[in-house]
This record gives structure tokens, C-alpha cells and sequence, in this order.
């Protein structure tokens, strides 16, 4: 047989293939009655075609919505998964542990290249061991140890501010309230490691711009989940000389693996009875819990909650400030008069900080800071759960166990039947909420998956808007809705347009508390 004649075979045998893996999706898989477009049914490649061909990319997040427009609020968005839009059914799919048991789908969860962190966990027993490990550094009263060193970084993130206006007639708040996140988190989870963005407007930038790299690269790697273990994996002098943005976020990596290994050291040098009274820290909070199975303390793995930590929640914390400052400043004369005023009944003199108890009983601040979680929106992409031995049931519908359901909680939460007029800032519908919308307030997720950091960031959020407008008379500089705070593309989180120079601001005429 010549060689063109094997070309030729195996051509043969790959289209029978294909025709035959075609004819079982759209008749003989188990998904093959839900409703849904024969495209979506047939292959993976019309998902990648919305997030990666179509501009500005990461819109299939629209199309799944305009298959719900279509066929209704149980769809299949591909050859094996299901999506559903209901607001109703977010507890069902995103249940404690007593609601039934959730395993995450693999390729979501391996997408950010820590398989055996947190976020990348797959078996819901083993997710919640690791989780039990770090909740405590992020409980309430852990936080709240520590308010004064998240009030400082308050301060100074004003004093970096007034800087930035001073030089350039405007500061970009999305860069300073990453920075202000990003070591908030880190002083709080890691004894050595600092990257004191807030004092470098260099590093901050450059570490914005990774940071940024990788929401923009989030479509490919979720198309193609090897990318980003990948790139973990290669040689830094070859990365930082193609791609230095990506560069900078894998030497970071590394770096937390060898804190993870000093921190195993460090525990099994010290003696036993120094270590109930040790300061705790990410590291350690992992060590020395009993619930984690020792296989799981080896400094590898936990590097890579590490990691995850510090990438995502400063990410998340100050896209979360960046929107409640531009709703707060774009509503000036409706919102803003009211803050002042409650804000004075516990920050009487300017430049003095409140404590986060009495900031969390102000209904006005409140309901501020929910309108801005609700109203970010922040995760755009679906979260895809399987029940790994029992069948889930939506209305009439019976989805076979080990299928993957997702549902996207930015959905939830600007629910148009339960959020009236949901795309407006209207911090008074959470002054007399209903039990609707307490329901489908899912900021930080649901469920046994939820945000592991919530209380943390709250108070991040508390603090700094509370201290940031009782001391400073900003105002908004060259920015706009729609450029530059509308998300019009998935990228896990949501981006905002391209085209978007970043939230700006610059000081009123009269600052309010005059120089800090």
C-alpha cells in the first residue's frame, strides 16, 4: 500500500468516525432529548468558535443566553453539558453537603492549572477537607484581628491616590484597588511573601498587566485546559522574552512553592507545644489541620492554594470597589449626600477610621455595598457541577447522574423578575429586601463552593469605601458606563470593553478633609 493510499484510509476512517460520533450525539447520547441548538449538541467547536473567533471574544456567555431566548431555561450548550437559567434553582445545583454531594467537572476546574488546590478539586469529600483547612484564616473573628492592618492599607491606598491625581490630574481606581487587594491578601495569608504593589506604581502596573493577561487568555485556556499547566511548566528566560506578562504570574508560582516548602520545613522544626500559639497563616492553617490527610500538605499542593488566593482575590475584591465607587460617584447628588451623612454618625472627625462592627450595622452602606456586589455581577462564566451517583430533576426534565449542570450566577443576580429594572444602581431596594431577592443574591456563590474569602473581602470593601468618601471629594474623570464599566465579555470574571482606559478620578475642587 503506498503511502498516499494510508493518507487516503486513514481520511476515510476519521470522517466514518466523525459521522458516526455526530449520528450519537444528536440521537443515542443521554443528553440527546434536551432542547438546544444541533450545532451546540454536535460538537465543542461552536462553543470555542463564540469565545475565541467571535469579537471582542468570551461571547458565548451571550449565545448561551440567546439559546434560553429560544428554547428555554434548560438548554444543551454542548455535546455534554447542561445549562439552566432559573433563579430558583441555584440552591438545588449549589447545595450545602446536606442538599447532596457535588463534584466539580474536571476541565473547569483543572482550567487554572492548580488540580490539587482548592478551586481545581474535583471530589467533593476531598474539597471539603482542603476547604475546612483554610476557613478559618478567613472566618470572622480571624478577619477582624486584623482590621487595623487592612485600615492602614486604607490609608495609604488614599495617600497613593491624592499622588496619582497630584502628578497626572486623575489616578485609575481599578490599578490602586488591585493593589490595595492583592496585599491586603498577602500580609494576611503568608508570613514572607510581599509584593507591596501599593508603594510601586511600577510593580503595580506590571502586575496589573499580568493579571489582566490572564483574563484575556482565560477563553483559549478553557478551550484548550493544557494551556496554562503548560506554560507552568517552561523555563522563565523563554517566557519572559516572549510573553513577559505571563512571565512575571508563573514566577510568582514558583515562588510559592518554595514558601510552601520553607513553611513545611519550618512546622517540623518547631516544637509541638509552640505551635498553638504560632500566628497562623495559609501555610500553616493547612499543616497543622486535622482534617486535611497528610498525602495533602506536601508543599506542592498547598502552593497551589497559595496561588490561587493571591491571584483571585485581589482581582475580584477591586473590580468589586472599582464598580461601587463609579455607581457612588455616577449618583453623586442621590447617593453620595446620604453616605456622607451616616457616615458621620461613626466617622465624626475625617481621617479617623471606624471600627468594621459599627461600618456593617450602617443600612445605608449596606445596602451600598450589596447593590455593588449584585450589580458587578462578577463571574460571567458558568460553574458546572456533577451529582456523581444521583440523577438531578429540573421541572419534567431527569438529567442522568455524572452529567455536568452549570448555571451562570451573574444570571441570578440581575434576574429581571426579581430585580426590578436590574441594571440600575438602586441601593434602596436592599433597605426592604424580599426573601426573592435574599435568595438570588449569590455574590459570592452558593452553596458548599461559595467564596471561601467572603468575610475577607467585605471588610476590605467596608473599610475602604467608608474611609475613601468620608476623606476624599472625588469625582469621575473622562469615564463612562459603557467603555469602561459594562461587562461585554466572559473571561471567567467579566471584562469590560477593549477599548476601555480604566474607572478614573480626580479630586473636586474642595477636597472634603483636606490633605490626609
Amino acid at each position: 500500500m503506498t503511502q498516499t493510499n494510508i493518507i487516503l484510509c486513514g481520511l476515510l476512517l476519521y470522517i466514518i468516525y466523525a459521522i458516526c460520533l455526530v449520528i450519537y450525539r444528536l440521537f443515542f447520547h443521554p443528553l440527546a432529548r434536551f432542547p438546544g441548538p444541533k450545532k451546540a449538541a454536535i460538537t465543542k467547536w461552536f462553543e470555542a468558535y463564540h469565545d475565541l473567533i467571535k469579537s471582542p471574544g468570551g461571547q458565548y456567555m451571550h449565545e448561551i443566553n440567546r439559546m434560553h431566548d429560544k428554547y428555554g431555561p434548560i438548554v444543551r450548550i454542548n455535546p455534554d453539558e447542561i445549562h439552566i437559567r432559573d433563579s430558583m434553582y441555584v440552591n438545588t445545583l449549589y447545595c450545602n453537603p446536606v442538599g447532596g454531594k457535588r463534584d466539580k467537572y474536571p476541565p473547569a476546574a483543572h482550567m487554572t492549572g492548580t488540580p490539587e488546590g482548592i478551586f481545581g478539586t474535583v471530589s467533593h469529600e476531598v474539597h471539603r477537607k482542603r476547604r475546612s483547612a483554610i476557613g478559618p484564616l478567613f472566618s470572622k473573628s480571624a478577619v477582624t484581628a486584623v482590621e487595623s492592618k487592612i485600615q492602614q492599607k486604607v490609608r495609604t491606598l488614599c495617600d497613593t491616590l491624592c499622588s496619582h491625581i497630584a502628578h497626572h490630574g486623575w489616578a485609575e481606581l481599578r490599578l490602586n484597588f488591585l493593589a490595595y487587594a492583592t496585599d491586603n491578601v498577602c500580609e494576611h495569608s503568608f508570613t514572607n511573601l510581599r509584593l507591596d504593589l501599593l508603594t510601586s506604581n511600577r510593580r503595580a502596573r506590571q502586575w496589573r498587566d499580568s493579571i489582566h493577561a490572564i483574563a484575556i487568555l482565560t477563553p483559549w485556556i478553557k478551550q484548550f485546559t493544557w494551556v496554562l499547566p503548560l506554560a507552568l511548566k517552561l523555563p522563565l528566560s523563554p517566557l519572559y522574552a516572549l510573553v513577559p506578562v505571563i512571565a512575571r504570574v508563573v514566577k510568582l508560582r514558583r515562588e510559592m512553592d518554595k514558601h510552601a516548602l520553607e513553611a513545611v520545613r519550618a512546622l517540623a522544626e518547631s516544637p509541638k507545644e509552640s505551635r498553638a500559639t504560632k500566628t497562623q497563616n495559609l501555610f500553616d492553617s493547612i499543616l497543622t489541620s486535622t482534617t486535611v490527610a497528610p498525602s495533602d500538605k506536601h508543599p506542592l499542593r498547598i502552593a497551589q492554594d497559595g496561588f490561587v488566593i493571591i491571584v483571585a482575590a485581589g482581582e475580584t475584591t477591586a473590580r468589586m470597589l472599582t464598580t461601587a465607587t463609579f455607581h457612588i460617584l455616577e449618583n453623586k447628588k442621590t447617593v453620595l449626600p446620604r453616605l456622607m451623612q451616616e457616615l458621620g454618625t461613626v466617622m465624626p472627625i475625617p481621617g479617623t477610621a471606624a471600627e468594621l462592627a459599627k461600618l456593617e450595622k450602617l443600612p445605608w452602606l449596606t445596602a451600598i455595598v450589596k447593590e455593588s456586589l449584585r450589580l458587578t455581577g462578577l463571574v460571567t462564566s458558568r460553574l458546572p457541577l456533577v451529582s456523581p451517583d444521583q440523577p438531578l430533576t429540573y421541572r419534567e426534565w431527569l438529567i442522568p447522574p455524572g452529567t455536568p449542570v452549570s448555571m451562570t450566577l451573574r444570571d441570578v443576580l440581575l434576574d429581571p423578575t426579581i430585580f426590578d429594572e436590574p441594571c440600575l444602581f438602586r441601593p434602596e431596594r436592599w433597605l426592604d429586601p424580599t426573601s426573592e431577592m435574599e435568595h438570588a443574591y449569590t455574590a459570592f456563590g452558593r452553596g458548599s463552593r461559595m467564596c471561601v474569602g467572603m468575610n475577607f473581602a467585605l471588610a476590605e470593601l467596608y473599610l475602604c469605601l467608608a474611609y475613601l468618601f468620608r476623606n476624599l471629594d472625588l469625582e469621575l474623570y473622562e469615564t463612562t458606563r459603557e467603555r469602561d464599566i459594562d461587562i461585554v465579555r466572559d473571561c471567567f470574571v467579566g471584562e469590560v470593553s477593549p477599548s476601555s482606559v480604566g474607572v478614573r478620578v480626580t479630586l473636586a475642587k474642595s477636597n472634603r478633609a483636606g490633605s490626609l
